[in-house]
């Protein structure tokens, strides 16, 4: 059974590689990483648990409304040539992308106040400051407060000085200040995830528009897999430098197997948990958190760290179908498939139209990508809310006007 789950997937991903659809469309993405994922457990299925045939029968459903979702969206483009990328010149925001930068900076001393204090005082530049800094933040609900906006906020700002650097409009000075503010914002997160977040917001687009190809897309691959590497050593977590070269790389293979393929197994273990219905309380959590922070509700959100699963190894993350499995239950599975709607009109429209919609397309890459670890859709709605002004801001030609009766848009 899960050698046919693993050829419909692997037929998703022939059919998806056609070359109308084009290169990086989001059903490539969608089927290549679930492919990836099942391949690599199906090979090394000896060091996990296995799974059941229901459960398999259930991600089955959801690979297969995935692909009559593709079919069903790309009908119109049978034999057509594949669509051309409009390049598009965004707006030379000067000034708010200046203000970003500078709002950016000067609170970077803030931030790292912030973590020297989350961390007990200890260097967040040594193992030991960096281990409590993180421990601190996934065991203790620990944070930055306010000054966790200036995450996005950066991103973004880097995301479009890129591009901007590319059109000749901002110099390479100003470009590597503003990568290097990102990378620190990367280093103080203490997590991967945004380390890939943010090389999707940064490089993404120009992926899109052909400025980086299969080279770049493997220089990307090696600087996330080297960003990875330090970070896993910063964190006592697949690398130790007491160990030898051989021992350190069998050790981040491992870790980087329960990072990739243990969640699949942990949301089988949630399948045979069954837990009771939340109807909504964890794929509206934001919602819910307003209302409660407001008093409009005494319902309390659900807390973002959920229990260990053991496959067997801990882990306690569950993929994108955790969130909706566990407020609508098997219902719930095939609600994630339905997003590749979303992400496909972003990309069409991305190709069409060029200019902010290629940052929106790329931005919606991270979610796509992280199906396989946990859910980073309604999970991370005010971020998405935060993406979306500030490309709009920084890069969509506006003119504001004092009118009278107030501030109006013109």
């Amino acid at each position: 059974m899960f050698e046919l789950l693993l050829l419909v997937t692997f037929a998703g991903l022939l059919t998806a590689s056609r070359r109308p659809l084009g290169f990086g469309n989001p059903f490539q993405i969608y089927f290549f990483v679930w492919f990836s994922l099942l391949l690599g457990y199906y090979l090394s299925r000896d060091s996990f648990i296995p799974v059941s045939v229901e459960f398999v029968l259930l991600i089955l459903t959801a690979k297969l409304l995935a692909l009559l979702i593709m079919i069903l969206c790309c009908r119109g483009l049978q034999g057509r040539g594949p669509e051309i990328w409009r390049h598009g010149v965004i707006a030379r925001k000067t000034r708010c992308i200046d203000l970003a930068q500078l709002v950016a900076i000067i609170a970077l001393p803030l931030v790292y106040a912030r973590a020297t204090e989350i961390a007990g005082g200890e260097s967040v530049f040594t193992v030991l400051g960096y281990i409590q800094l993180r421990a601190a933040m996934t065991e203790d609900g620990e944070g930055y407060g306010i000054l966790a906006y200036l995450w996005v906020l950066s991103f973004v700002t880097t995301s479009v000085s890129i591009f901007l650097y590319r059109q000749s409009n901002l110099g390479f000075g100003r470009l590597w200040l503003s990568v290097a503010v990102s990378l620190c914002y990367c280093y103080l997160s203490t997590g991967r995830t945004y380390i890939l977040f943010f090389l999707c917001l940064a490089l993404v687009p120009l992926m899109n528009v052909g400025a980086i190809r299969m080279r770049g897309l493997l220089i990307t691959l090696i600087v996330f897999i080297a960003l990875s590497v330090f970070v896993a050593g910063m964190t006592a977590k697949g690398i130790s430098s007491d160990d030898g070269i051989v021992e350190n790389i069998e050790s981040f293979l491992e870790s980087m197997k329960g990072y990739t393929i243990a969640p699949l197994l942990a949301f089988s273990r949630l399948v045979e948990w069954s837990p009771d219905l939340s109807w909504g309380e964890n794929t509206f959590r934001l919602l819910i958190s307003i209302q409660y922070a407001l008093g409009i509700s005494t319902l309390a959100p659900v807390a973002l760290m959920k229990g260990y699963a053991f496959v067997p190894d801990p882990t306690n993350v569950y993929t994108v179908y955790e969130v909706y499995f566990r407020d609508f239950s098997y219902f719930g599975v095939l609600i994630p498939p339905v997003f590749l709607i979303m992400h496909y009109w972003l990309y069409r429209r991305a190709r069409a139209r060029g200019g902010v919609w290629i940052f929106y397309y790329s931005a919606s890459v991270y979610p796509l990508v992280m199906q396989f670890f946990q859910d980073q859709y309604f999970s991370l709605l005010s971020t998405w809310i935060q993406v979306w002004f500030w490309y709009w801001l920084l890069t969509t030609p506006h003119r504001f006007s004092w009118k009278k009766g107030g501030l109006g848009y013109a």
